[in-house]
């Protein structure tokens, strides 16, 4: 995924976990110089700078309501005016914390005062949710995006 996001970007940034799926994530963009990749546990590790859009990639099914928080207020911190968050999760069973539904259900409660949902679509397999920044600050949106968050491993 990281590869097709970054045809549509200045520069991105994506973290994961795993130093696994980093390496394969590198090898497959390794001709794409804006491309940077960290090794990060969200929401206690977190890029520098501003982003827009965000990715959240099956991420938010791991954490706990606190760390859902935590996330909301990580985004909230670093999301450009009229910038969006993309969130997907996996709808099948799981054995997290969470189910696809229920991580999507709290992410968007926790943002609720500065992201509004803009569009969704929900399949037996997959949850996306395309939230928009809508906190009463102006939009500034670039001509291109310059950055997200999510798992480079899809």
């Amino acid at each position: 995924m990281t590869e097709l996001l970054a045809r549509r970007c200045d520069s991105l940034v994506s973290l994961d976990l795993t130093e696994q799926a980093l390496i394969q994530a590198r090898e497959r963009c390794k001709d794409l110089p804006h491309v940077r990749f960290e090794r990060a546990q969200v929401p206690g590790q977190w890029p520098e700078g501003t982003f827009d859009p965000i990715l959240l990639s099956e991420v938010v099914y791991y954490l706990d309501e606190p760390d859902v928080q935590r996330l909301a207020e990580r985004v909230r911190s670093c999301l450009r005016p009229g910038g969006d968050v993309l969130l997907v999760h996996w709808t099948g069973e799981t054995h997290y914390p969470l189910t696809g539904d229920e991580a999507a259900v709290r992410f968007i409660a926790n943002t609720a005062a500065f992201l509004r949902v803009h569009d969704q679509a929900r399949t037996d397999k997959y949850r996306l949710d395309v939230l928009v920044r809508d906190d009463g600050r102006p939009s500034c949106r670039p001509a291109g995006s310059s950055g997200s968050l999510g798992n480079p491993g899809l």
